[in-house]
């Protein structure tokens, strides 16, 4: 691109003359995955690269950025799992392991873990590993410079402790996601998985979304039940996204989505990550039948990837350890997809969600 202007146009309007030919040879379709990235932004929607949300590590490692860089990622959600000082299985800064059980944190101690690790991001950016992705502008900079752009997000609003100003201390130190529910029914909401309970937004909860929609936040409904996605839904001026999770037309799973729910996440918008969950998702190929579902109930421009990477133990042949984002460009090419459908499910679909939040305060 040959400036930043022409960038961003190309990534708000479809590709034009897009090819619908599938090249025989795997290097071919590589390339051609290449090509797309130069007009659309590559996203992971949710991440937490070089386990720095639990492991004692003082950034996200330089190696790990270098893995985001082979599959041209510009954008990395880096998320931290704020009900970690309730669970367990994390290693603080003096080395000691906090085992994983049940635990009863003191007043300000959630918000403490999470602000240590916000800090790990910090120096991950301080070190010029990566750039802020403060706005999207940010993100397109970094790209022209072959930079890794790192959003800092929450899994879970536990560390905000039922404060509103807790939102704006994490705001003001690079915070640009909220991820409100995670493995626990918290002051906010109610969670997707065992034990359910019923019970949407609280109070509280309404008061965040409304906040982050004022602040520029984007906001992840991941984890939560129906009944809070509802209220989100219906609560939030901004499209919101469903990070990472399944379908339920393929799996009784319960971190996956209903048609229902696919639906009402396009109307307001917004987008659907599918990850590539080994426990759940076989390979690649089935990967991208979840993707074709998201498109058929929802439309091609309300799906994307969020990888959970270094979340979770298990990825899908073909995605790996190795994070091989360009194989599930690669199938979408296989089946016929455009170039400019290719990229939108590569990360332009979640930069316009972002865009749409960050430039409407």
């Amino acid at each position: 691109m040959s400036n930043l202007k022409t960038l961003v146009v190309l990534l708000l309007i479809p590709a034009f003359g897009a090819c619908e030919s599938t090249p025989s040879n795997e290097g071919l379709i590589d390339s051609r995955v290449a090509k797309i990235h130069h007009d659309y932004v590559f996203a992971d929607m949710h991440a937490h690269p070089s386990r720095f949300h639990r492991e004692n590590v003082e950034t996200i490692l330089p190696a790990e950025i270098d893995v985001y860089k082979r599959s041209n990622i510009d954008l990395v959600v880096a998320n931290i799992s704020s009900d970690m000082a309730y669970d367990g299985e994390y290693v603080n800064r003096d080395g000691s392991e906090v085992k994983k059980g049940k635990y009863k944190p003191a007043a300000g101690e959630v918000y403490a873990l999470a602000a240590d690790r916000l800090a790990r991001l910090a120096k991950t950016i301080e070190l010029g590993y990566a750039v802020h992705a403060d706005k999207p502008e940010d993100v397109l900079a970094a790209r022209a410079q072959n930079a890794v752009a790192i959003m800092p997000a929450l899994e879970g609003a536990d560390a905000l402790e039922g404060k509103i100003e807790n939102l704006h201390k994490m705001h003001a130190n690079g915070l640009r996601l909220i991820q409100l529910i995670h493995f626990r029914n918290n002051e906010l909401g109610h969670m997707q998985t065992w034990p359910y309970s019923p019970g949407g937004l609280t109070e509280f909860g309404r008061e965040v979304v409304r906040e982050a929609n004022r602040l520029g936040i984007v906001i992840d409904m991941a984890h939560a039940n129906n009944e809070t996605m509802r209220d989100i839904l219906a609560e939030s001026k901004h499209p919101v996204i469903f990070s990472h999770g399944g379908v339920r037309q393929f799996t009784a799973h319960d971190r996956a989505v209903t048609d229902e729910e696919i639906h009402a996440i396009a109307e307001n918008g917004g987008v659907i990550g599918i990850w590539p969950h080994g426990r759940h998702i076989s390979d690649v190929t089935e990967m991208v039948d979840y993707i074709e579902h998201v498109i058929k109930i929802g439309g091609v421009e309300h799906v994307g990837i969020g990888s959970d990477l270094r979340g979770i133990s298990r990825y899908v042949v073909g995605f790996d350890e190795v994070a091989n984002f360009h194989a599930i460009g690669r199938e979408l090419l296989r089946r016929n997809y455009s170039d400019a459908d290719v990229g939108k499910v590569m990360g332009g679909n979640f930069f316009r969600v972002w865009q749409a939040t960050s430039h409407t305060k």
